[in-house]
């Protein structure tokens, strides 16, 4: 019986403390600084609220504050109530229109002030460092639903560990009665870890202008979609009082599919969005605004003042954890040949009746919508479980390829294969000088430069015939042409990519290896800058060196490998292939027999950065670069005589040097992986030089799993405002759902309002099924007891007839 106590004592004292909350922190005086007798708001004010071990609620309302002019943003900070990674999973908003014109609550690490409210509509906006905003509400709209197992991470891991609430009264008339305001919100929280992620997807018009009088003008605005599947949930739309109708699209293959459309002087709430729209790599989101300036005696601009005008959609979304992306933005104009093709419905105001006609507020200088505007994308979140997998389908038929020395995607995303047709690299194809030895087979016959369609393997076009001796290394430029590497030639050579195999450019002399600016030895692969059209060579089995050339072969400079120690520097072993990182203005190499990747300036040739790992076995042979969320790093390893590790390609997080993800094949080993690229749309492409093959994996089927995996979308319900616990939400793609970056500048200029959007409160019935465990352990913890005593009991009389050996009865 005294084991039971125990045990009963020990669960409720877990149960108890598992929640590492600091009340002490929203129960302490700096809350009521400056503030004239907010005796009125101290009751409403309650601290962290834990409801068992892993879900709590936590208030942040205005201190009882009184504005004396209109316009007037006030921001109070909170820090979060754990040292742990919590979520929020419900925002359950207090306020009312009357008084407040709208409400936002942003996350970030370093909050303007810790000690008291301040005035956040001036220079000193809300947060010193970069701050996502995590909710919005306005207008008396009414609370929505995520889907479920979806929600805003905060904490420790999260970048954020203060909440910043921000309010703008707008009309100062509704303080003519001198109360004091004590508006704000009540988060509702949980530990446990969501699988899915929400975001914000905003676009954004800042440059529309709406002449006086004419009955139509268009804002037009729209992006092409360059990160991982994200699967729309609702749609919010804003403008003030000129907008008649706002539309949110995808357009994919030159079909549009309507995200959500409604009119923006209806309530600002966050509307179900159509669930069979998804968006993926490659498509284009756009979005339509149709205002008009009639009663209008002058030009209106985009702007944060009751007199100007906004042209907002937001897409609220959930991507896999593993991608999570918390924030994007456009605020690109639509081309006119783009928005010839919008569907008609767009065109077509949504009539709105009187009852729901509601004066727009002042807007004053408002700070969430400037910085909405220059948020930049977080990091991507993804963890080690292998996501990209083979396509065991492709091609569908066979090739017909020698050895796969390089792959490349051309302008129209095909891609393109480099092979030595029946030409082979051994042992005796060079002599110890690196000179070629077997020019008396004439160069490959064959095509040696494919053409194919990514989605099947079928081959468009062929080129490349009588030209190349032993490939290696391919990669295009905007125009299609072809810059390719040839170890035999010793030769860097610009093609023609129309199929008539024309020689535009040539570097190196052929046959003949060096070590100077006009000659190459064994050069492996060609970068090229989309901007200035400078090239990069690496160079090369028996060089260590990268250089660079102008588009028409000037030679520029060169370098070698870099080191952060330059006591330490270690010269690259076979820079064995290259990519320039367009976003970046870098140029990557992987070190092959160095087995890192190193990374440069590519103006300057300035050391940035290396990876390695030992996963990796000790050879890295190729690698490609996609610019998605942060910045992602495709890589394939080889054999190496000093290691043992699995043949394989990697995804690696450009920022923080993380291995991401793994992936081989499921049909057959890979053999020599030799270059790597990857598509638009997320599939990877593998050209393998060991077994004369190419490869194609693809995120596909995870996403498909994942839609599968009990993650639907739940309908957005209004809901009466109750005061119970609701389902956890995974968190908004970087941890919260919009992330923002803010300068002194934007901190001025607002053109972005945000609205409400509410989660889901748990139901009675999910209550109680923490107590009902608990109990039913309890009980089978007893029943374990009682049988115990009654089994030893058995033994002790079963050993004095029997005369058991005591270790028998210990053991038991």
């Amino acid at each position: 019986m005294g084991l039971l106590v125990v045990s009963l004592v020990v669960a409720f004292l877990h149960h108890s403390h598992s929640v590492e909350l600091q009340p002490s922190l929203y129960g302490s005086k700096r809350v009521w600084e400056n503030v004239l007798n907010p005796s009125d708001c101290v009751s409403r004010v309650r601290p962290p609220q834990l409801f068992n071990s892993q879900n709590f609620t936590v208030d942040l309302r205005m201190p009882g504050v009184l504005p004396t002019e209109s316009d007037t943003y006030l921001c109070l900070a909170f820090p979060v109530p754990t040292s742990r990674d919590s979520y929020i999973v419900d925002f359950l908003p207090h306020a009312s229109m009357d008084t407040v014109h709208h409400m936002l609550l942003f996350g970030c690490q370093t909050p303007v002030s810790t000690s008291s409210y301040w005035d956040c509509g001036s220079v000193q906006g809300t947060c010193e460092d970069e701050s996502s905003i995590m909710y919005a509400w306005a207008r008396n709209a009414p609370p929505t639903k995520l889907p479920k197992d979806v929600g805003f991470k905060v904490g420790r891991n999260s970048g954020m560990s203060y909440f910043v609430l921000q309010i703008h009264y707008g009309d100062v008339s509704a303080f003519r009665d001198h109360h004091r305001d004590c508006s704000g919100l009540t988060l509702r929280m949980t530990l446990k870890p969501q699988p899915f992620i929400a975001g914000i997807y905003l676009l954004m018009s800042v440059d529309t202008v709406i002449l006086p009088g004419k009955k139509v003008t268009n804002a037009d605005v729209a992006c092409d979609y360059d990160s991982y599947q994200i699967y729309p949930f609702a749609f919010r739309t804003h403008t003030h009082s000129l907008g008649k109708v706002v539309s949110g699209y995808r357009i994919r293959d030159g079909k549009w599919s309507l995200i959500g459309r409604q009119s923006p002087q209806l309530p600002q709430a966050f509307y179900p969005a159509n669930k069979e729209v998804t968006v993926q790599y490659g498509d284009t989101v756009a979005a339509r605004c149709v205002f008009s300036g009639e009663g209008r005696i002058s030009k209106t601009y985009i702007g944060g003042t009751s007199n100007d005008e906004m042209c907002n959609f937001y897409m609220m979304y959930y991507m896999d954890s593993k991608h999570a992306v918390p924030f994007m933005s456009c605020m690109e104009t639509g081309s006119k040949e783009l928005f010839r093709h919008i569907p008609a419905e767009a065109n077509v105001p949504i009539a709105v009746s009187p009852g729901h006609m509601h004066a727009m507020m002042p807007m004053g200088n408002a700070t969430d919508d400037k910085q909405l505007m220059n948020a930049n994308k977080a990091e991507p979140v993804l963890d080690q479980d292998s996501h990209l997998e083979q396509v065991s389908a492709w091609p569908q038929s066979s090739l017909q390829l020698g050895q796969v020395s390089g792959l490349a995607l051309d302008s129209d995303s095909n891609l393109v294969i480099f092979h030595r047709g029946d030409h082979h690299w051994g042992a005796d194809s060079f002599n110890s000088q690196a000179r070629y030895q077997q020019r008396s087979l004439g160069p490959i016959q064959q095509s040696t430069i494919l053409v194919v369609d990514p989605a099947n393997g079928r081959i468009l076009k062929a080129s490349g015939r009588n030209m190349f001796y032993l490939p290696h290394g391919i990669t295009t430029d905007q125009e299609n042409n072809y810059w390719v590497t040839d170890v035999a030639l010793h030769q860097v050579l610009k093609v023609s990519g129309d199929g008539r195999d024309r020689t535009l450019l040539v570097l190196g002399e052929a046959f003949t290896p060096g070590s100077d600016t006009e000659h190459f030895c064994q050069p492996t692969d060609v970068a090229v800058d989309p901007e200035t059209q400078n090239i990069f060579v690496s160079d090369g089995y028996c060089n260590a060196r990268i250089l660079k050339f102008a588009a028409d072969g000037t030679y520029l400079t060169q370098w070698g490998a870099g080191s952060s120690d330059r006591r330490r520097r270690t010269p690259f072993r076979i820079p064995h292939s290259l990519v320039f990182l367009p976003d970046r203005k870098e140029v990557c190499v992987a070190d092959r027999e160095n087995g890192r990747i190193q990374c440069f300036i590519a103006e300057t040739g300035e050391f940035v950065k290396e990876i390695k790992n030992e996963d990796f076995g000790g050879e890295v042979f190729a690698i490609t670069y996609s610019p998605a969320g942060n910045g992602l790093i495709f890589a394939v390893n080889g054999d190496s005589p000093y290691h043992s590790a699995p043949l394989r390609g990697f995804v690696l997080d450009y920022s923080t040097k993380q291995i991401l993800d793994s992936f081989s094949p499921t049909q057959k080993e890979f053999k020599m992986p030799h270059d790597i690229v990857v598509a638009k749309d997320g599939s990877v492409f593998v050209g393998d030089a060991g077994s004369n093959s190419v490869f194609k994996f693809t995120a596909e089927k995870l996403h498909r799993s994942v839609k599968k995996a009990g993650i639907e979308v739940q309908e957005l319900e209004v809901e009466a405002f109750v005061q119970a616990k609701l389902r956890p939400h995974p968190n908004i793609s970087k941890t919260a759902p919009v992330k923002e970056k803010q300068t002194v500048a934007e901190k001025n200029h607002p053109l972005v309002e945000v609205e409400p959007r509410k989660s889901i409160p748990k139901s009675k019935k999910e209550n109680s099924i923490l107590p009902a465990v608990v109990v039913s352990l309890l009980l089978i913890l007893l029943l374990v007891i009682v049988f115990l005593g009654v089994f030893m009991c058995w033994m002790k009389n079963k050993r004095n007839e029997i005369k058991m050996e005591p270790r028998s009865v210990g053991g038991v």
